[in-house]
C-alpha cells in the first residue's frame, strides 16, 4: 500500500504521516505551504518523514507527470481550509478549496486507477442539535460556509461514487486537539492570548457544547477505515468526551496557573452552532476506540506550546490583524 497524503503539512495530516512513518508505511506528500505554521513543519521535517514531498496544491494533481508515476493506491485527503470564522469573512476561498480542490482529487484519482479514496470531513455538517446524537445517516444541516462547503464535498465524492466507480471511504472527526495545531483554533490561540498576557476571548456565555477528540486518536480511526472500513461508507469519530468551551477555558487557565478574569466574554459568532453530538457505534463496530483522555492530553497540549513557540507565533501575528481587520469593518 502506498498512500498519497494530501494536507499533509497541516495539523491532522502532519500527525497522520509521523503515524506512517513510525508504522513504516509507504507515504508521499502534497501540500501547498499556505500557511507559516505548514512552512514550519516542512523545515522541521527530517528527510525520512516522506518518502517524496511535492508542494502542490490539489488542484492541480494531475499536471504533475512525476506524481502520476508513483503508483499510489490511496488517497487520504486532509487538504482544506478549515477555520469557521475565516470561512465567514471569506466564502469564496472555501468554496475553492474545498468543493473545486475534492473534485479535481476525484478526477485525479479515476485518471490514475487509484483504489481508495478517504476524504476528511467534520462532524460539522451536521449543523446544532438539541438533545439526539447524529449517526451517519443523519440530515446534514451545516450552519457555516466551512462546514457546508464539507458537506458539499461529501456529496461531491457520493456523486462520483454513483458515477465514475470510485471507492471513496469518508470520515467525520469531533474537534481535533494536540501539538501542531495552527494557533486559529480554540486551545492553541487562547493558549498563545495567555502567553502574550491577553485573556481568553469567549463567545457569548461560552455554553456551546463540543466533542473533543485527540489528534493521535482520529490518526489511528483513519488507519482503522482503510484498513477495516467498508467501500464507500461514511464514519463519525469522536471520544465521547463533551465540554462547554467556557469550561476548556477554565482548564486552560487551570493548568497554567491564572485567574478566571483572565476570560473575556465577546458578541457571538454568526450562526453559532450551540451542540455537536455524534455517533460513533459504527467505527467502534471495526475495532477502534479512543485511547486518550481530554483531562491528560489537554496539559500536554498547553506544555507543547509553551515549548514550541516558534511554530506558531508567526500565524498567530497574522490572525490578530485579520482580527483586528473584522472588527473595524
Amino acid at each position: 500500500m502506498k498512500i498519497l497524503v494530501t494536507g499533509c503539512f497541516g495539523f491532522i495530516g502532519y500527525n497522520f504521516i509521523n503515524y506512517l512513518k513510525k508504522n513504516n508505511i509507504d507515504h508521499i506528500g502534497v501540500d501547498s505551504l499556505e500557511s507559516s505554521s505548514s512552512k514550519q513543519l516542512y523545515k522541521i521535517n527530517d528527510d525520512e518523514n516522506l518518502s517524496k514531498y511535492f508542494d502542490l496544491n490539489i488542484k492541480d494533481l494531475n499536471e504533475n507527470k512525476d506524481l502520476k508515476k508513483l503508483n499510489i493506491s490511496t488517497i487520504v485527503n486532509f487538504a482544506a481550509e478549515t477555520h469557521v470564522d475565516n470561512s465567514i469573512g471569506n466564502p469564496e476561498s472555501f468554496i475553492d478549496s474545498n468543493i473545486l480542490g475534492v473534485t479535481k482529487l476525484l478526477r485525479f484519482a479515476i485518471e490514475n486507477n487509484i483504489e481508495n479514496v478517504i476524504q476528511i470531513s467534520t462532524d460539522e455538517v451536521y449543523g446544532s442539535v438539541l438533545d439526539e446524537f447524529c449517526d451517519e445517516s443523519s440530515e446534514l444541516n451545516p450552519s457555516s460556509p466551512y462546514s457546508a462547503s464539507k458537506a458539499s464535498a461529501e456529496l461531491i465524492c457520493k456523486s462520483f461514487i454513483k458515477t465514475y466507480g470510485v471507492n471513496v471511504k469518508m470520515v467525520r472527526p469531533a474537534n481535533n486537539y494536540g501539538k501542531f495545531q495552527q494557533p486559529e483554533k480554540l486551545i492553541p490561540y487562547s493558549v498563545a492570548n495567555l502567553i502574550h498576557e491577553k485573556n481568553i476571548e469567549i463567545y457569548g456565555e461560552g455554553r456551546q457544547i463540543r466533542h473533543w477528540l485527540h489528534v493521535e486518536d482520529t490518526v489511528e480511526a483513519i488507519l482503522a477505515v482503510i484498513e477495516k472500513g467498508k467501500e464507500n461508507e461514511i464514519y463519525n469519530v469522536g471520544s465521547g468526551e463533551y465540554s462547554e468551551n467556557i469550561e476548556i477555558a477554565k482548564q486552560l487557565l487551570s493548568i497554567l496557573g491564572l485567574d478566571e478574569n483572565r476570560l473575556e466574554f465577546v458578541d457571538e459568532r454568526p450562526g453559532h452552532d450551540f451542540r455537536y453530538a455524534i455517533d460513533c457505534t459504527k467505527i467502534r463496530n471495526i475495532g477502534w476506540s479512543p485511547k486518550r483522555s481530554l483531562k491528560f492530553e489537554l496539559e500536554k497540549t498547553v506544555s507543547w506550546y509553551m515549548d514550541n513557540k516558534d511554530f506558531w507565533i508567526d500565524d498567530y501575528k497574522i490572525i490578530n490583524q485579520k482580527r483586528k481587520k473584522r472588527m473595524h469593518l
